[in-house]
C-alpha cells in the first residue's frame, strides 16, 4: 500500500509541477495565465496520477504507472528548458 501511494505521490508532484513549467517558458508573456490555469488544472491532475498509481493491483505495477506518467513530463521539460530557457540577446 506505501509503494502504491509514494509512486503516485512522487509522481504526481512531478506532473503536477513540471507541465505548467513546460507551458510558461514556451509562452513567457502568458504566464500569469498558465499560473491560474496550473492551480486549477494541476491539482486535477495530481489527483488523477494518485488515482491511477493507487488502483493498481501490484506495487510493480504502481512504479511502472508513475513512470509511464513521470518520465515523458521529465524530458518535455529538460528539452524545453535547455532550448527555449536559454539566454536572449
Amino acid at each position: 500500500m506505501w509503494h502504491k501511494t509514494f509512486a503516485g505521490l512522487i509522481s504526481g508532484l512531478i506532473f503536477m509541477v513540471l507541465v505548467p513549467s513546460s507551458l510558461s517558458l514556451l509562452m513567457p508573456s502568458q504566464v500569469g495565465l498558465i499560473l491560474a490555469l496550473g492551480l486549477i488544472f494541476a491539482l486535477s491532475s495530481w489527483a488523477g496520477v494518485m488515482t491511477w498509481c493507487y488502483a493498481a493491483n501490484t506495487n510493480k505495477q504502481a512504479w511502472g504507472r508513475a513512470a509511464k506518467a513521470a518520465l515523458p513530463v521529465i524530458l518535455i521539460f529538460t528539452g524545453i528548458f535547455f532550448t527555449a530557457a536559454g539566454p536572449t540577446g
